[in-house]
């Protein structure tokens, strides 16, 4: 068994600490930054996936809702992106449910993509208290920005929550 001396403990505590380069909304432990996404179409979800990856996030991609659903119980990620699609589709009815879903778990920051132009729509998701709403396709680059938003907004939020911890 190795013991530890107090001097060194003690001086080791009174070292400066260094300041890190990266600012601190960049500062992620790599295990937090875990997304569950729901989507309609495989072209959509290698969109989804790739400005996911580029901003650091390891996403988990569904293509059918009941297993976003039980994904949704199960994994219990910090990030939820849920991607409606054309009002038309029979399938948007039940998207919307699941994005009502995971709103009301509560556990994890919600991002709803919608449709071009449709107020109503943002106006719903609004009131399910999502976190973000993109309207439209947002491209690469838009979808890039919001990845890199949440993962800041996730560094913020474990920050206070360890400064909390650190007073009590």
């Amino acid at each position: 068994m190795e013991s530890v001396s107090t001097q060194s403990t003690q001086q080791r505590a009174t070292l400066p600490v260094r300041e890190s380069a990266l600012p601190a909304g960049r500062l992620v432990l790599p295990s937090m930054l875990h997304c569950l996404m729901l989507t309609w179409c495989d072209e959509r979800s290698d969109l989804l996936r790739a400005a996911a990856e580029n901003e650091s996030w390891h996403p988990t991609v569904n293509l059918e809702i009941q297993e976003f659903l039980r994904n949704l119980f199960r994994l219990r990620l910090p990030l939820t992106l849920i991607d409606l699609p054309a009002l038309d589709s029979g399938a948007y009815p039940k998207v919307q449910q699941a994005a009502s879903h995971a709103s009301e778990i509560g556990n994890s920051q919600v991002i709803v993509c919608g449709n071009e132009g449709q107020c109503q729509e943002e106006l719903w998701a609004r009131s399910l208290g999502v976190w973000a709403y993109l309207p439209g396709d947002g491209g690469l680059a838009g979808l890039e920005y919001l990845f890199s938003d949440a993962r800041q907004a996730l560094a913020k939020s474990a920050m206070t929550y360890v400064e909390l911890k650190a007073y009590h």
